[in-house]
């Protein structure tokens, strides 16, 4: 008895062994999954907390390219090399990158390289041709982060477009008390109105107000041959799959309702067939609609006749990147872009500085009157000289030549006009003047236009004679009146630091530019040429891109 007493303390020590070797097994197994579990979450927080970082990596890059900077964050002095159609992208260990932190995640390390598809030596749209115009303002974000080690890279493809003034038909300022336009017009073309003064305390006015036959549309439907032989033709474009001709046109207004009454329309409905593009491009409307052919539905409105790829509900989309471009704004270069430090102030110059001490050190004092019966020269190096020695003219010179005789105006340079300026009809039915040349004309007062105003070549063909090789640009400080006395058509660029008031039914092919628009009852027309923001005058306010991004692609990439 006592034998199997002492077997069965036994067998119960080595059950309570086997169970203590085993407990302790499964107690080392769940140690080390905690373990694991506890770097894997330290792991995954690392690697979780780069994402933040990665994004504003691209944002701050984004933004620096709008602001007018390469778009390239913390790469220090480190530069991209492509190699047999491959970019070699940065990384943390390269020798010059200068990484950057936040504030708010400091052990978390960023940059940023933006690529430029027009200057990377690159195919980037596979096109068969390696960095043509079709690339311009296109760019490729990679933004880097780093957290400990652990790196996250980010790929971001954004398209640029310009929205600079002179891209439109019609951009007005904050206006006046009563709205921004006042009376119909029929606009085809982008329209961009800022609107400031048409909000007072909580009431919100009309910024536009449109009816009867007035319109906005995308296209050159309607525009006199007399008008349409002088400009380019637009290309046509692939719009979901139908090649059609197209302005483009965009409907923006940041501030003041937009009023619609009778049948006009913003845009049209679509037709399938048709060699243009009936829909606007898009409609950005803050405060939202009003009039007779709106719904009321308790809110921003619906309005019956708005066509648009984007419907009518989205509200503006540019914050405070346009405004009203003003004298004294600093002076930018048509064409290049720059601007210039002024010797005297140590500032930059602005437009009004740098006509007064570069462009036309010699104005014209007085009221300036061009008549379309009357011979008139003014040479701002030679402004003594009489009508009789025009021909001593020279290619380069600053000056108006009007031959009564052949009604055709040469024009050249910057004029500047210390009072005001007006171009008027002659005797019976003499009105109409055709000019050839570029030229920026400013005038300190105000100017009126009253007769026909044509673009003509050098050689008097009128073929494609607007406006890469011929222009005429006026910038007032005041108020500009078109059309006194009837109807008539100009051609140009025109610019009212006041107001621009349209008294007949004149067609206008070009764009106009001003605080505040009197359009009358005569529903003039205005026809936006797109071709015009690239071939300004020398001189002329408001040049220079204003670029904004909207975003085409977006994934994450790889580790390196």
């Amino acid at each position: 008895m006592k034998q199997k007493r002492r077997n069965d303390e036994g067998i119960a020590l080595l059950t309570a062994m086997i169970f203590i070797m085993f407990a302790g097994m499964i107690l080392c197994a769940l140690a080390m999954r905690v373990v694991r579990q506890g770097q894997q979450t330290a792991q995954y927080r690392i690697f979780n907390d780069s994402f933040p970082v990665l994004e504003a990596a691209t944002t701050e890059s984004w933004a620096d390219l709008e602001n007018g900077g390469d778009g390239n964050i913390g790469l220090g002095t480190w530069a991209p090399v492509t190699t047999d159609d491959i970019l070699d992208l940065p990384s943390f260990e390269d020798t010059g990158v200068a990484p950057l932190m936040l504030a708010t995640m400091p052990r978390v390390q960023y940059m940023a390289y933006a690529d430029a598809w027009e200057f990377d030596g690159i195919d980037n749209n596979e096109n068969g041709t390696v960095d043509d115009a079709t690339e311009a303002d296109m760019f490729t974000l990679y933004g880097f982060a780093n957290n400990q080690g652990v790196e996250r890279r980010l790929e971001v493809v954004i398209g640029g477009s310009d929205v600079n003034v002179w891209r439109n038909a019609i951009f007005a300022g904050s206006g006046q008390a009563g709205g921004l336009i006042n009376g119909n017009v029929s606009i085809h073309g982008s329209v961009h109105l800022l609107g400031d003064a048409t909000v007072s305390n909580t009431t919100v006015l009309a910024a536009l107000d449109i009816s009867g036959t007035s319109l906005i549309h995308n296209n050159y439907v309607g525009m006199p041959a007399s008008l349409s032989g002088r400009i380019p033709a637009i290309a046509p474009k692939n719009v979901n799959g139908e090649m059609v001709q197209t302005l483009n046109a965009k409907l923006r207004v940041k501030r003041g309702l937009v009023g619609m009454s009778g049948n006009s329309e913003i845009g049209e409905t679509n037709v399938t067939g048709n060699a243009y593009k009936e829909l606007m491009d898009g409609t950005y409307v803050t405060d939202g609609w009003t009039g007779t052919s709106v719904t009321d539905d308790g809110g921003r409105g619906d309005p019956t006749n708005v066509y648009s790829d984007n419907g009518w509900d989205k509200l503006y989309d540019l914050g405070n990147r346009v405004h009203l471009p003003v004298m004294s704004d600093p002076y930018v270069e048509v064409g290049t872009g720059n601007t210039y430090t002024d010797p005297d102030t140590g500032s930059l110059y602005t437009y009004d500085s740098y006509w007064t001490k570069v462009l036309a050190a010699t104005a014209y004092n007085g009221n300036m009157t061009i008549k379309a019966n009357q011979n008139f020269y003014w040479n701002a190096q030679r402004p003594t000289d009489t009508y009789a020695m025009a021909g001593s003219r020279q290619s380069g010179e600053d000056y108006i030549y009007f031959n009564a005789a052949t009604n055709v105006m040469e024009i050249s340079g910057q004029v500047k006009v210390n009072g005001n300026f007006a171009i008027e009809r002659g005797a019976g039915n003499d009105k109409t003047i055709s000019y050839t040349g570029r030229a920026a004309i400013l005038v300190n007062g105000d100017a009126s236009l009253d007769t026909n105003l044509y673009s003509q070549n050098a050689n008097g063909t009128t073929a494609n004679s607007f406006p890469v090789n011929n222009i005429f640009g006026i910038m007032t400080t005041g108020n500009l009146t078109m059309g006194v006395n009837s109807q008539l058509e100009l051609m140009g660029a025109f610019y009212a630091a006041q107001q621009i008031k349209s008294q007949k039914q004149t067609i206008v092919t070009g764009t106009y530019v001003s605080n505040y628009f009197d359009m009358g009852t005569n529903v003039p027309e205005i026809y936006q040429v797109p071709t015009l923001a690239d071939n300004l005058p020398t001189g002329m306010i408001g040049a220079g891109q204003v670029l904004v991004f909207s975003q085409i692609s977006w994934r994450e990439l790889g580790t390196a």
